[in-house]
Parts: C-alpha cells; sequence; structure tokens
C-alpha cells in the first residue's frame, strides 16, 4: 500500500492539505498571538496607559539585575536536581506497576493519580507545619529530645524545596503517564531476554526501558518544563529566605508599583530560545530511524516479570515513599484545617470546626465550587478533542507536510508562566469582538487553561499513536473505510487509556490551576483555586487548608467512580489480539 495522505482535501495550498491549513490557523491563533504579544509587550517602554514606545530599556532592566540572572541559574538547577530522581523513580514505579507481579500494583496507581492531583499550594502549607524551624511539629518533636538542640529540618532552603517537591510534584505524573505505554507493551522481547539468560535487572536495563525510551525521554522532556515553571511552592517558601527563581522573579515585577510588565515580559521571552532547543533535540530523537511500535498481535504477550521474594520488598518501598511524601503532609493538612491558629499546637484549646463552617456559610463559595466543575469539565472534553487529533498527525506514518510547525505550536504554551500565558491570553482576549464570550467567562478561563495542556496532551497522545502498528490502518483502508472511521472506530479505541490519562490530567489541572484565570476570572467565573488564593493571602490559612482538602476529596471521588464504572481500568484498554506491528518512526 502507498504512503498516500489520509487525508484527502479537494485542494491544497502551497503543499498544505485544507485539515493542515484549518489546523494551523487554529494553532497559530491560539498559540503563536500570546507569545507574540508578550514579546512585542517587552519592548513596549510605555507604560499600559499610554501610546506603545519601543525600545530595549525593559531587556536592560531585567538583566542587568544581578537577582535576575541568578534566579535564571537557580531555575535550571531546580529543574534538573529534581529530573533525575523524579524520572528514575517514576520509571521504576511505573514498570513495578505494569509489568511486574508486585502485589497492590492498581491500588499504586490509583494512589499516584491520588497524589497528582492533590493541590501543591495547601500541601505546602502542609509541609510548613511540619517543617518550619520556629513551629515546625517534626522540629519541635525532635528538639524535646536532649541531644537536638536546633531545628534539624528547614524547608526554607534549596533542599527542602526540592524535598517538598519531590511530594507535590514528584513522581506522580511520571508515573501516571509512562504506566499505560509500559502495560500495553507486549512482553516477547522480555521473553526472549529471560530466556537467553538475563535476569530481571538485565532485562529491564538492556530490554524494557531501551524499546520505551522515546516515550521515557518525552516524559523527561515535559518534567524538565514543568520544573522550569514551578511557582507555587518557591513562592511560600523561596521568598522568605531570599531565593528567588525565574517565576517568582517575573511575579515580583508585576507586584511591583508601578507593575514593570515589560521587564516581565522581557524575562518570560528568554524561554523562547530554551524551547526552540528542547523541540530541535525532541525532533532530532524521534527523527532518528527507530522502530518504535510495541503493541502487536503476533504473538502478543504480557506477562509479568516474577520478582519472587522481592515483590515483597518493592511494595514495601512504594507504600513508605508514599506514606512520607503523601500521607504524613495530608494528615496534617487535616490537622491544620480544624487549628483555631495555624501552627500552634501549644493552645489551651488548639482545635474548632469553624473554619469548615464558615467555609460552607461563605456564599461565594457555592459558585466558586460550580464554576471549578464546569471549567474542569470543559477543558478535560476539549483536550482529548482536539489534542487526539493532533498527536495523530504527529505521528502519523503518512507525509504530513504541516507536522514540524504543528509540533511546534503545541509546545510554544510552556515557554512562558502561566501568569505570562494569561497575561498574553487577556490581552488577546480584550482585542477580538468575542471579548464578551472570553474575557471573564467559564468558556474563556477553559480554553486557556486547555491551551496551557497542549504539550503534554499532544505528546502524551503522540507518544500512544507511535506504539500502534500501521498494518491496522492499512486493512481498515484496503476494507474500504474513510479514515475517519479508521480515526473514530480503530485507531482512537486503542489509545483510550492515554485519553482517559490525558483527560483526567486536564480535569484535575483545571480545578487546581492558579497562575492561569487568576487574571481571567471575573466575580461571576471564580473557580475554586482563584478563592483558596484570596483565602491563603488574607491569613485565612486554617480556611485555605479546608478548602485544599475539599478540592482534593472533590478529585478523589472522581478518580474512584471512574475505577468504579471502569473508565480507568487502563490494563483493559487497547489490550489483546487486535494489535499489530508495525514501523511508528
Amino acid at each position: 500500500m502507498s504512503d498516500a495522505p489520509i487525508f484527502r482535501p479537494g485542494f491544497r495550498l502551497l503543499g498544505f492539505s485544507a485539515v493542515e491549513i484549518v489546523v494551523l490557523a487554529l494553532f497559530a491563533f491560539l498559540m503563536v498571538l500570546p507569545v507574540v504579544s508578550l514579546f512585542v509587550g517587552s519592548f513596549n517602554i510605555a507604560s499600559p496607559t499610554q501610546p506603545a514606545a519601543y525600545g530595549f530599556r525593559n531587556w536592560i532592566t531585567a538583566f542587568s539585575d544581578p537577582k535576575t540572572l541568578d534566579a535564571l541559574g537557580l531555575s535550571f538547577l531546580f529543574s534538573i536536581v529534581r529530573l533525575g530522581p523524579s524520572l528514575l523513580l517514576g520509571v521504576l514505579v511505573a514498570w513495578l506497576i505494569a509489568r511486574t507481579d508486585m502485589p497492590g500494583g492498581h491500588v499504586v496507581e490509583v494512589a499516584c493519580w491520588f497524589a497528582f492531583f492533590v493541590p501543591d499550594f495547601p500541601l505546602t502549607l502542609a509541609w510548613i507545619l511540619l517543617l518550619d524551624p520556629n513551629y515546625g511539629f517534626l522540629n519541635t518533636a525532635l528538639m524535646s529530645l536532649p541531644f537536638i538542640e536546633e531545628a534539624p529540618f528547614d524547608p526554607y532552603t534549596f533542599w527542602g524545596i526540592v524535598w517538598v517537591h519531590m511530594g507535590t510534584g514528584g513522581i506522580w505524573f511520571k508515573v501516571m503517564l509512562l504506566t499505560p505505554l509500559f502495560r500495553r507493551m507486549g512482553a516477547t522481547l522480555e521473553e526472549a531476554a529471560r530466556v537467553a539468560g538475563a535476569n530481571t535487572f538485565t532485562t529491564l536495563r538492556r530490554v524494557t526501558i531501551p524499546v520505551l525510551s522515546p516515550m521515557i525521554f518525552a516524559v523527561g522532556v515535559l518534567g524538565f518544563i514543568r520544573g522550569l515553571e514551578s511557582f507555587n511552592t518557591e513562592l511560600l517558601l523561596g521568598l522568605p529566605a531570599g531565593i528567588y527563581i525565574y517565576g517568582t522573579r517575573i511575579y515580583d515585577y508585576l507586584q511591583e508599583e508601578p507593575a514593570q510588565y515589560g521587564a516581565a515580559t522581557a524575562l518570560g521571552s528568554v524561554f523562547l530560545v530554551v524551547l526552540a532547543v528542547l523541540a530541535f533535540l525532541y525532533r532530532r530523537y524521534f527523527q532518528a530511524d527507530r522502530k518504535f511500535a510495541v503493541v502487536t498481535g503476533q504473538g502478543y504477550s504480557t506477562m509479568r516479570v516474577r520478582l519472587g521474594r522481592w515483590r515483597y520488598v518493592a511494595l514495601s518501598g512504594v507504600i513508605l515513599y508514599f506514606a512520607v511524601m503523601m500521607v504524613l503532609p495530608l494528615v496534617f493538612l487535616v490537622i491544620g484545617s480544624f487549628m483555631r491558629r495555624y501552627g500552634f499546637f501549644n493552645l489551651d484549646d488548639p482545635f474548632t470546626f469553624s473554619h469548615w463552617q464558615n467555609l460552607f456559610r461563605d456564599p461565594v463559595f457555592l459558585g466558586s465550587l460550580t464554576n471549578s466543575l464546569m471549567i474542569a469539565g470543559m477543558t478535560a472534553v476539549m483536550g482529548v478533542i482536539a489534542y487526539s487529533s493532533v498527536g495523530y498527525m504527529l505521528a502519523s506514518p503518512h507525509p504530513v507536510r504541516s507536522r514540524g510547525i504543528l509540533e511546534f505550536l503545541c509546545w510554544l504554551p510552556w515557554v512562558i508562566p502561566g501568569i505570562l500565558l494569561g497575561l498574553g491570553l487577556l490581552w488577546i482576549f480584550l482585542a477580538t469582538p468575542l471579548s464578551v464570550f472570553l474575557y471573564g467567562t467559564i468558556f474563556g478561563i477553559a480554553l486557556a487553561l486547555t491551551i496551557q495542556d497542549s504539550p503534554v496532551s499532544t505528546q502524551a497522545f503522540k507518544s500512544g499513536f507511535l506504539q500502534l502498528g500501521r498494518d491496522l490502518e492499512e486493512a481498515a483502508r484496503v476494507s474500504g473505510a474513510s479514515w475517519r472511521y479508521t480515526y473514530f472506530r480503530i485507531l482512537l479505541p486503542l489509545v483510550a487509556p492515554v485519553a482517559l490519562t490525558i483527560g483526567m490530567l486536564n480535569f484535575g489541572s483545571a480545578m487546581t490551576t492558579i497562575s492561569i484565570p487568576v487574571l481571567l476570572y471575573s466575580a461571576q467565573s471564580r473557580p475554586l483555586s482563584i478563592l483558596l488564593l484570596e483565602y491563603s493571602f488574607s491569613g485565612e490559612l486554617e480556611r485555605g487548608a479546608a478548602l485544599g482538602l475539599l478540592i482534593t476529596v472533590i478529585i478523589c471521588a472522581m478518580i474512584v467512580v471512574g475505577r468504579r464504572f471502569g473508565l480507568l481500568d487502563l490494563s483493559q484498554s487497547g489490550g489483546g489480539r487486535d494489535k499489530t506491528r508495525g514501523d511508528a518512526g
């Protein structure tokens, strides 16, 4: 069968099909214009209320400040230091869940989903309650011992921030993306390695990881960029110690009187170069002559690796990590939500229910809850529909002329921090005739959050489609099926685990993200994440802890319901004998 494009439009313009032109135009408007507006704004030396005047003063102001250069360097250092151990642990835990006979694998997987969706803002508050040098519970308890005179823990340091990040972000994101890919990998090569005398560790190192290296590399790149965009934890822990990173330095510029939007956007524009380099390396890696398809129908097998007596050792290690990094701070987050004064355990009557009562009596709360659920639902649906199609175009073995441009456009939303992306979208929303439908509305916020999720969504769908062999599609075409029928009835069901993963990721992200909606919401569209921010900044840490727990319960209930009805049974989606082998390079 020939490699004719699966899209067969009536005409072509400059070699691009009609479908490609429409997709490129839409993504150029949504992805490029906010970045262009920010880049142009970085050269605008006039105040926002004055006519534009252009020059290099903003760039000189931003990069002549030693704090700015230190913040940029520290951002890369934080991201690199966190990436190594978190990616290693993520690969290991995903392999244990999907490829071994470790007991309780599905429970561990659900726990990772739950941990990922716990909002980092209140969880960081919980770590402060545990580790603060003055009133932290662990420090107070240890200093009561006769041989400890100083607080052994301090979250307001470089390594303290790294430690908190391993709990608030840590391995959960990577496990969620890697587990479906490990699960869908046929065990034929692994079985052959064991027949040849390789032990479990050698098989993992020489067979399993190399076969899945493209997807692991993609997850690593996404994790690195997410680390560069980290904001909330550094805001709460870094500023008290004078530790500035890229995001908090931009936040400082926007908080000055008057706000230095030009200097902030100049600093944000630096990551255009970072994105270009990462996109170049990523494409060079994937353009190599590699066979990525691991879902096959010729002797397909999913036999799990037997760990023997080590299966319980592995389970114990995973449980210990989860207990220390997630259960312990969650327990103290619960305690903090009932404390009369946050962090003061020595009061005569330290606990009260009044913060919960005040939360549910707040007239703003119910409206914010409704807004959050609507925004998160719309974000999840729009993300799956849009990015599954784009992921297919990026991974298709057929010639797609726009592939390189489209992939670059999908990476653009992670060029800048969320607060600057929100600022760029705000300017775009206000400049269009549809501003009444976009600015300050639920749909506008959902659209912005969907744009923010494009790198994760497209790369995850691309990785999923790369694992599918070409012969399924070829067989459907020979049988007379149209590309629409082939896509919706054959290919998309096979990547259902990825689609469900992305839907859940986008839903949870929309429920907890602060930086994007903070500039786009109105009193009528305020989500719970903004209400949580308002509580925290107004000093109502106890009520903020209560609201953070409530958001966590909502997301946990969603995960439980999804698994109850089989929506998240990833091992059952796309498995079996109906898979084929092909070259997805």
